[in-house]
């Protein structure tokens, strides 16, 4: 009892209380400036979460250590064990520290955000979560969802809302009459409410059997799918009632006659 009457009496306790005092002020105002920069974007919102978590984690132990140096108590042994428990917990979960350095660096450097139509490796889909450990697509077209952890992602693409459809047309086509039926094409899809701009570019490419032509439209990434579709049928119905083929390869055999 008389230790802790002297100890109530000394300067330690209101160090202590000093401490906490000085470490909630200090996190309050980072947590209040922090979301101020973010506002109302998601990568931003996501990439503050990470940086308040930091600081009050930082400032949680600081504030322990400096109670327990007040009070008496050696603070090196404890930062020496800290730091050896840090590397043997570092190699054991070195795979789940990769994931999160890399879904830090997705996040910072906007790799892409939630919504966004991607293709990581051999898997295509809408981001549906985007975690520091792993990322989450849905293709609806296939029919399947997957979870990648962040530390198998090197290479992402991102979808954005042009499309480009090549079109094969035979040689003997007319072409006034081709662009004519391109014309068409693009007075009717452009009234289609999923689609934002539709124009047919012209000539694409020579092939050994066709000329090709190009039609580039755009629409939002989640509708890429369905309404390139839609446009291929559209192409394919004008093209039959326009009597204009689209032709396929041919093999001619010749033989010796003897």
């Amino acid at each position: 009892m008389e230790s802790i009457v002297k100890w109530l009496l000394s300067p330690k306790p209101y160090v202590c209380i000093a401490a906490m005092a000085i470490s909630m002020i200090i996190w309050f105002a980072v947590k209040r400036f922090v979301r101020k920069l973010s506002g109302n974007s998601d990568r931003k919102d996501a990439f503050a979460s990470i940086i308040l978590n930091v600081v009050k984690y930082s400032l949680a132990i600081c504030c322990v250590l400096i109670i327990l140096q007040v009070n008496g108590i050696n603070v090196s042994s404890a930062i020496t064990g800290l730091g050896i428990a840090s590397v043997i917990v570092g190699l054991a979960l070195q795979d789940g520290l990769k994931d999160i350095i890399m879904g830090v660096n997705i996040i910072s450097e906007n790799f892409f955000r939630v919504g966004d139509i991607v293709r990581i490796g051999d898997h295509t889909g809408r981001v549906t979560n985007l975690t520091l450990k792993s990322t989450r697509l849905i293709n609806n077209e296939e029919g399947y969802e997957i979870r990648i952890c962040n530390r198998n992602i090197d290479k992402v693409v991102v979808f954005n809302d042009i499309v480009y459809i090549d079109v094969p047309i035979s040689y003997d086509e007319d072409t006034n009459l081709v662009k004519e039926t391109f014309s068409e094409i693009i007075e009717e899809a452009k009234n289609w409410k999923e689609i934002k701009k539709i124009e047919f570019l012209g000539l694409q490419d020579y092939l050994d059997s066709s000329k090709t032509y190009r039609v580039r439209f755009s629409c939002a990434p989640t509708k890429r799918v369905d309404t390139r579709r839609k446009v291929l049928s559209l192409i394919d119905k004008t093209l039959v009632n326009k009597g204009i083929h689209i032709p396929y390869p041919q093999l001619d055999v010749h033989t010796n006659q003897k």
